[in-house]
């Protein structure tokens, strides 16, 4: 896959201390570098997905970020999401793509990715002290092995959907092998946590984890990903694991009215500083109403229409 460099600003030192070589082994001098960040946007299902992303766009006129980068559910591609992407090209900084399944409801992986001018369904790239990896895990578990989700092909029971494909896994340990930086993963569906735990999940987190205990380069320290609509965060094994709500709403499902709004669009600023601090800027909004208690949905309580404000200390933190 290719492999694509960011030349502007250099990014900080993010570490794992106890369980490897001090990340500063890795790094020279750095400075910070920021990343606007937005998921799971809906455009073509969300009906202000246009006002979301223009409020996202607008921000990062104001911040000038070095690249940005859409955690996937962004749109339905060719013949749809032309609008979509014509804002999304008005910054002319590096702009980074994951898939997320919604992606392929009208349309083929490849037509995705060709639309989107991906270097591939999943690459690589160096982004100033980080290398980066973007994960696709719209995969079906067969019979044969595994099949691309196509036109919303993967509308079957759950325990099938959601993997990263041999060949992928392969070439994924080889990448890590290969990276001289701290690497970052991001990836559409959620990893790290308890309700993320199928057998998908850990397959690729035994990729990550089995890389950083060889300790033979630069470890794996964050994970980023969309799809679940929610705030999380957690550190296992010595890797954050950051889930980053989405842009438009949360699904309560058909039963309680589909779409829970959020009043405004949320997104999020990431700065990884030179000083081994990793911070995710706040954003907030309200429910619109009827809200998720409202409609008396019973998972309420656990929603957030927001993102948390967070600084995760990376360099020289004691193990898990």
């Amino acid at each position: 896959m290719p492999k694509h460099t960011l030349s502007r600003r250099t990014l900080l030192q993010l570490g794992i201390g106890g369980l490897f070589m001090p990340i500063r082994h890795w790094l020279n001098h750095r400075e910070s570098v920021c990343l606007g960040v937005i998921a799971d946007l809906h455009h073509g299902l969300e009906p202000r997905a246009t006002e979301r992303l223009e409020e996202f766009m607008q921000a990062v006129r104001e911040r000038k970020p070095d690249a940005i980068i859409q955690l996937g559910d962004f749109n339905y591609g060719p013949g749809r999401g032309e609008e979509c992407m014509e804002l999304w090209r008005t910054f002319k900084g590096p702009r980074y793509h994951v898939l997320g399944n919604h992606d392929m409801d009208f349309a083929t992986k490849e037509a995705m990715v060709s639309n989107w001018q991906m270097p591939g369904p999943y690459y690589s790239f160096d982004l100033g002290g980080y290398h980066a990896v973007v994960l696709d895990r719209n995969n079906l578990k067969a019979d044969d092995g595994f099949t691309p989700y196509s036109e919303s092909n993967f509308y079957v029971d759950a325990s099938l959907r959601g993997y990263a494909d041999d060949q992928q896994l392969s070439w994924l340990r080889e990448d890590l092998a290969a990276a001289t930086l701290p690497v970052i993963i991001f990836v559409h569906q959620g990893l790290g946590m308890p309700t993320s735990m199928s057998e998908a999940s850990r397959a690729i987190e035994e990729v990550l984890e089995e890389h950083n205990r060889r300790g033979e380069g630069p470890p794996v320290v964050a994970c980023f990903c969309g799809h679940h609509h929610i705030d999380r965060y957690t550190r296992k094994n010595g890797i954050h694991y950051l889930w980053i709500n989405s842009a438009s709403y949360y699904w309560v499902g058909a039963d309680y009215g589909r779409m829970a709004h959020y009043s405004r669009a949320l997104y999020t600023f990431m700065t990884l500083r030179a000083d081994g601090m990793l911070e995710i800027e706040a954003s907030h909004a309200e429910w619109e109403s009827p809200t998720p208690a409202e409609r008396n949905y019973p998972r309420a309580d656990e929603l957030t229409p927001f993102i948390r404000a967070r600084r995760l200390q990376t360099a020289g933190s004691p193990p898990d």
